[in-house]
């Protein structure tokens, strides 16, 4: 079983950035609301998107991974019957 992680309280109405916000500012703002908490230093906006930028890498190679193993598993069952 997993343990339980606590989800960001999206309840609050307000927005780190304040109004006009775009996707991808949402998206940093809760990426810098999240990883601060966890952070020794305060976390800048550049923080915010280094931070964005390697996550999202980090699960596209992931997802690369994923499709090549499955690849490869179809080609071994094809080869196998």
């Amino acid at each position: 079983m997993r343990p339980s992680r606590n989800p960001v309280d999206e309840s609050r109405s307000e927005s780190p950035l304040g109004g006009g916000e775009t996707p991808a500012d949402e998206r940093r703002a809760r990426t810098l609301e999240l990883w601060s908490r966890r952070s020794a230093r305060p976390l800048t906006e550049e923080d915010a998107r280094e931070i964005d930028e390697n996550m999202t890498g980090f699960f596209r190679v992931l997802l690369e991974w994923k499709a090549k193993k499955r690849a490869l598993g179809d080609d071994r069952d094809r080869h196998a019957a």
